[in-house]
C-alpha cells in the first residue's frame, strides 16, 4: 500500500481499516461491472429485531411524470441523453420489531397488512426515504441494509429504501426518474400499491453519495413544477406546486463526480481513491460496458457534466428547499457538496453542515469505519435531524450552522461556514468546464485509435 498517502492525523487501526477499504477498491485483476452489480444484489441476512416488507411501485400508466422530468432537465441546461422509458420501482420498506425478526419479503401474500404491522411498530410518523449511493452503478437496498436498519432503529420511523435502475444498462437519467416515481407514489399511491398515501411533512429525504444526488435532483424537480400545469398520476390529478418533503439528510454529497475541485487532489490523503479505475479503457469488459459505442462515464456522457443534474455544484436555484443536513469526511468530494450547501443557504434555505476531520468518503459505511466512534456520532445527528424535521422543529426559522468534528477525540465543535479557502462558484463552473473538456480529449486519445465512440 505504499502508493498511497499516508495521514499523518489517522491512528494506526484507522489506518489499516482504510488501506484495506483501498486495497479491495484497487484490487487486481478488477471484477467486471456485471460481477459488481450481482455482488451488491445478493440477499443479505437480517440481524435484528426488525420487519422487512419487499413491495414494487408500479410505473403510472400516464407518461406526465416523465414529461415533467425532461421538461425540468431541458429547462435547466442542455443534455444529449436517451430518453428513460417509465418503469416499475422495486422498494424495501423496513421498521422495527418488538418480538423479534420478521422477515415479510416473501412468506406472506398480502403486503398491506405486513406494512400495516410494521408501521404499528413504528413510534413516530416519520418515513424516511433513502436512496444508495454507488457511484450510479452499484449498490442497493439489499447492501445498504446496515444503515437503512440503523435508521430505522434509531428513529423509530419507517425506511422505504428505493431500488432504481442502474448504470451502464441505464443511464442518466433513469435513476432520477424512478426516485421521482417512488416520492410521488409515497403521497398518491396507485390502488394496488400496499402503503397509505403518506403526508409529506412527515417524509424526509436520506442517502448518500450518488444517492444524494438523485434525491437533490427530485428536489430540484420539485422546485420547478410551481410554474408548471398539472400531471396525471396513477388516474390522480396533481396540481402544482408537488409538495416538498420535510427536509432532505444527505452524507458525502458529490456535488462534483468528474474530479475538477481542488479538494480531489487537496484530500486525497484521507480517502479511498487513487483515480477511479473503472473509467480506464482497459478495464475488464463484460456484456453491460463498455457500451456499444463506448461513452466516457458509466453514467453519461462527457458533456453531460455540465448540466446541474449531473454536477450539482452547478445548480443556481434552491429557494424553497426544507431545512438541509449535509456531512461530509474530510475527503475528496468534499468542495462540490458544500457548494450546494453554500449555494442554498444564501438563498434563505435552513442549512445545517457537519465535516468530520481525516474521515474519508461514506465512512459510515466502510468495513471497521461503521463502527467508530465518528460514525455513531454521524447516525445519531442524522436521525436526529430527520425527527426534527418531522416535529416542526426548524418551522419559520433560517439558520446556517456549521460544526466540525476532530478526529482524535470525536469532539464536535460549530465553526464558521463560510471559509476563504473556499472556491468561488465562477471558480467551480470554470473548473468544471475546463475538466470536461480534459475528459473528452483524453477519451478521444484513447478510443479513437479503437473504435467510434460516443463522448
Amino acid at each position: 500500500m505504499a502508493r498511497f498517502p499516508r495521514s499523518k492525523v489517522w491512528d494506526k487501526a484507522t489506518q489499516q481499516k482504510v488501506d484495506a477499504v483501498r486495497a479491495f477498491v484497487h484490487r487486481h485483476p478488477q471484477p467486471t461491472i456485471s460481477a459488481i452489480q450481482n455482488a451488491n444484489a445478493r440477499e443479505r441476512p437480517l440481524k435484528g429485531p426488525f420487519r422487512l416488507v419487499q413491495d414494487t411501485l408500479p410505473a403510472p400508466t400516464e407518461d406526465d411524470v416523465r414529461q415533467l422530468l425532461l421538461r425540468t432537465i431541458s429547462d435547466l441546461g442542455e443534455v444529449e441523453y436517451d430518453p428513460p422509458d417509465l418503469a416499475s420501482v422495486p422498494v424495501e420498506w423496513i421498521g422495527r420489531e418488538v418480538e423479534g425478526v420478521v422477515d415479510t419479503s416473501a412468506a406472506s401474500s398480502n403486503k398491506r397488512c405486513d406494512l400495516e404491522r410494521l408501521t404499528y411498530d413504528c413510534t413516530t410518523d416519520l418515513t424516511i426515504l433513502h436512496v444508495h449511493g454507488g457511484a450510479y452503478f452499484h449498490g442497493s437496498p439489499e447492501f445498504y441494509r446496515s444503515t437503512t436498519f440503523q435508521l430505522a432503529s434509531l428513529s423509530g420511523g419507517r425506511v422505504v429504501s428505493v431500488k432504481y435502475r442502474l448504470s451502464p444498462q441505464h443511464p442518466f437519467p433513469a435513476a432520477i426518474l424512478d426516485v421521482l416515481i417512488v416520492y410521488l407514489s409515497l403521497l398518491y399511491p396507485s390502488p394496488s400499491s400496499a402503503h397509505r398515501p403518506v403526508d409529506p411533512s412527515h417524509i424526509v429525504f436520506a442517502g448518500d453519495s450518488a444517492g444524494g444526488i438523485l434525491l437533490c435532483c427530485v428536489m430540484q424537480t420539485l422546485l420547478h413544477t410551481m410554474s408548471h400545469a398539472p400531471v396525471r398520476f396513477h388516474s390522480k390529478t396533481i396540481s402544482f406546486p408537488i409538495p416538498v418533503p420535510a427536509g432532505i439528510a444527505i452524507l458525502s454529497l458529490p456535488g462534483d463526480l468528474n474530479q475538477s475541485l481542488p479538494s480531489y487532489e487537496a484530500n486525497r490523503v484521507n480517502d479511498l481513491f487513487l483515480d477511479l479505475p473503472w473509467s480506464h479503457p482497459d478495464y475488464p469488459s463484460c456484456a453491460i460496458w463498455p457500451t456499444k459505442p463506448p461513452r466516457a462515464d458509466l453514467y453519461c456522457l462527457a458533456r453531460s457534466f455540465l448540466h446541474p443534474f449531473v454536477s450539482l455544484a452547478l445548480a443556481k436555484t434552491w429557494a424553497g428547499t426544507p431545512p438541509m443536513w449535509l456531512a461530509s469526511g474530510e475527503e475528496q468530494c468534499v468542495d462540490g457538496g458544500k457548494a450546494v450547501a453554500r449555494r442554498a443557504a444564501l438563498q434563505g434555505v435552513n442549512v445545517t453542515w457537519t465535516q468530520f476531520e481525516a474521515m474519508p468518503h461514506c465512512f459510515v459505511s466502510l468495513p471497521g469505519l461503521n463502527h467508530s466512534r465518528q460514525a455513531e456520532i454521524l447516525m445519531a445527528k442524522w436521525v436526529a435531524f430527520c425527527k426534527e424535521c418531522v416535529n416542526g422543529t426548524f418551522r419559520g426559522q433560517q439558520s446556517v450552522k456549521a460544526f466540525k468534528v476532530n478526529f482524535k477525540d470525536a469532539r464536535e465543535l460549530p465553526v464558521e461556514f463560510q471559509n476563504p479557502g473556499d472556491p468561488s462558484f465562477d471558480d467551480i463552473e470554470r473548473m468544471i468546464h475546463a475538466r470536461v473538456q480534459d475528459v473528452e480529449r483524453l477519451f478521444q486519445e484513447e478510443w479513437g485509435k479503437r473504435i467510434p465512440a460516443k463522448i
